[in-house]
């Protein structure tokens, strides 16, 4: 299944995302300089599909040209085929998977949904899970101390004090 392949914005003429998640770069010529003459020349380069690197969030991200930071490939796909992010909005994967970056996975949503989409998913949002949260104000309640529950938990003092204090997870209830 090939997909829809169109050019990345920014990028045209060198590289291409598809409606499948997958990046390419297109056969083009490339200037070069002879290290003898010093005379300018073009050659041909033949156009390859890129290979995505993980990063620590389990995201796929490749580098479009020599000495650029990686970029994720889901920004790439969906600002090929759907265009720039609107203002206070990211992309969100339906299915939660971040190393799936199909068109029909992927969409704009606000940050609080992104969160929202983790814990539906049963998922922890950075190192806590909705039912931690609840144990952790729960045991609170009970009169546990914050820096026993950090333990036991590994999460840091302040953590377990912006749960208290409704100052993080105050969405939940």
């Amino acid at each position: 299944m090939e997909g829809i392949w169109k050019d990345i914005p920014g990028y045209e003429g060198r590289y291409q995302a598809s409606n499948m998640g997958r990046i390419r770069s297109l056969d083009r010529k490339v200037r070069g300089v002879c290290h003898f003459t010093g005379k300018e020349f073009y050659r041909k380069t033949k156009g390859y599909g890129l290979r995505p690197g993980a990063i620590k969030s389990g995201h796929l991200s490749v580098v479009l040209g020599h000495g650029t930071a990686g970029i994720p490939v889901h920004q790439l796909v969906m600002k090929t085929f759907v265009g720039e992010a609107p203002e206070g909005k990211e992309i969100l994967h339906a299915n939660g998977n971040p190393a799936d970056n199909r068109l029909g996975n992927l969409r704009y949503d606000t940050r609080r949904e992104n969160i929202f989409d983790v814990f539906r998913q049963g998922k922890a949002w950075r190192k806590l899970t909705a039912d931690d949260v609840q144990a952790i104000r729960f045991e609170l309640y009970c009169g546990f101390r914050g820096s026993d529950l950090a333990e036991m938990y590994n999460v840091s003092q302040s953590c377990i004090s912006a749960i208290r204090h409704g100052r993080s997870f105050s969405w939940l209830r």
